[in-house]
């Protein structure tokens, strides 16, 4: 009796595992194994924030950086990349003017400081590289859409950027009916500004209102990008005024030490006179 029994639990074992249920058995255990092997063997085709830092330093390996314009370097470059790499994001002329904008406004006295000639635009030059951007066409276009801004009136732009008019530069045109459908990151806000100012608009919460509308996008953001733009330029204004204050410091202890030099030696040379003439 237990002999036949378990004769016929193997059949039944042997049955099932040749049967539809072994072999969905067998196909989900497999798919485990292959799902644990793709995980395994999955890359990020995303390039991180440390990424692009580390190709900014590959770039750019040398001098340093001053400490006082890493910070705010970095983490330009950190909110530049999470714009880039996001599917939405699409590159434009306003976009190119607002990163050239903002760098500018922060290294503004980067040469001054280092008794360099340069050295700004190596590190822009490096800054864009490492975010997968030309130089050349971000500077380019970012002084295109500047020209434009200062030669256009802002009536002729409003009606450029609601679509009932087209801009005279393509680039310009695709920028503004672009930006309604694609990411509007920072970039473009400081670009907007940029124009706004080039034109003779006066940038305020009101009027950056009434040209987000035109340009079909959300006012919150850009709004809130003109509180963080304001209080940004406040601190670079703060940190030059603090860099022409150690400046002419340093120029009074220069200027007090080659006075009291040349009083020593002509202390000196008066002793020697006088040791002459005894």
């Amino acid at each position: 009796g237990v002999a036949v029994l378990l004769s016929l639990a193997r059949e039944h074992s042997q049955a099932l595992a040749a049967g539809p249920v072994g072999t969905l058995f067998s196909q989900t255990r497999n798919a485990g194994l292959v799902a644990k092997q793709s995980v395994a063997d999955f890359k990020n085709p995303v390039r991180t924030v440390s990424d692009t830092i580390s190709a900014f330093y590959s770039e750019y390996p040398s001098p340093p950086v001053l400490p006082m314009y890493r910070s705010f370097l970095v983490d330009f470059m950190t909110n530049t990349h999470l714009t880039i790499v996001d599917v939405r994001f699409k590159y434009d002329a306003v976009f190119a003017l607002g990163a050239v904008t903002y760098f500018n406004g922060l290294m503004g006295s980067y040469d001054k400081l280092t008794g360099g000639i340069g050295a700004s635009e190596k590190i822009f030059n490096a800054f864009c590289k490492a975010l997968d951007m030309d130089p050349a066409q971000v500077t380019a276009d970012a002084e295109a859409v500047r020209a434009y801004a200062k030669a256009t009136p802002p009536g002729t732009i409003l009606t450029h950027m609601e679509g009932t008019a087209a801009a005279p530069d393509k680039r310009i045109a695709d920028a503004f009916s672009g930006i309604g459908s694609s990411l509007y990151g920072t970039s473009f806000s400081i670009g907007l500004f940029t124009v706004m100012e080039g034109c003779g608009v006066d940038v305020n919460k009101e009027n950056v209102e009434e040209w987000t509308k035109a340009l079909k996008v959300t006012s919150s953001k850009a709004t809130g990008d003109l509180a963080t733009y304001k209080q940004n330029k406040n601190k670079l204004r703060m940190a030059e005024e603090m860099i022409r204050e150690i400046e002419i410091r340093e120029k009074k202890k220069l200027a007090e030490r080659l006075e009291a030099k040349a009083k020593a030696l002509a202390a000196k040379a008066a002793e020697k006179a006088a040791a002459a003439v005894a």
